[in-house]
């Protein structure tokens, strides 16, 4: 995907094995929190710009473009605008502009998507996109253990050396002692 993403918040938490037991449980805010944390991840590591759109529920309408956290614009409809409106709104300007193919809307709303997808936009439903986020997430937690592993080889390989092999090592860094006589005193240099 390239672009931006904008995400059905509701819709993919109560999508997401992993979220909607926090709705179940009634902790929405820990289920908002978590879905913008991963999707927070996803664009770090995608570079793509991803924009999720929340229902109201009791908050008071965003003014203006939303507020960014852990790297994503998060938006809340309001009373009077649902998320779903806010979704179609952001799709129909950038369609205005020529730019809906630049636009992805993910949702398992099927008027949604067929809506958005008429005004030239793309649509990934949640478990696609959960498998892109998740999958994401495995490449650079993969890429992170291989750094590490790498970094501990390194540091590693100084201590497997042959004593002999290292003693000598050690003397080629040091810088060369001055020669000493009998008595253990420094030697004069040689003229030249």
């Amino acid at each position: 995907m390239s672009g931006e993403l904008v995400v059905d918040g509701y819709n993919i938490i109560h999508a997401w094995p992993e979220l909607s037991p926090l709705i179940k449980a009634g902790e929405v805010e820990a289920a908002r929190r978590r879905l913008i944390g991963m999707l927070g991840e996803y664009s770090a590591a995608s570079g793509e710009r991803v924009t999720v759109v929340f229902d109201a529920h009791g908050r008071t309408r965003d003014q203006g473009g939303g507020e960014s956290t852990d790297g994503v614009t998060v938006i809340f409809g309001s009373t009077t605008q649902t998320a779903d409106h806010v979704i179609e709104r952001r799709v129909a300007i950038a369609a205005r502009r020529g730019d809906a193919r630049s636009v992805t809307v993910s949702t398992g709303d099927r008027l949604q998507r067929e809506m958005v997808m008429a005004m030239g936009a793309a649509v990934i439903g949640a478990e696609a996109l959960r498998r892109v986020v998740l999958g994401v997430k495995a490449d650079v937690d993969e890429h992170s253990v291989r750094r590490r592993r790498e970094a501990g080889f390194a540091n590693r390989l100084e201590d497997r050396l042959d004593p002999q092999v290292r003693g000598r090592l050690d003397e080629l860094r040091r810088p060369p002692r001055p020669a000493t006589d009998a008595d253990g005193q420094q030697a004069e240099p040689p003229q030249t």
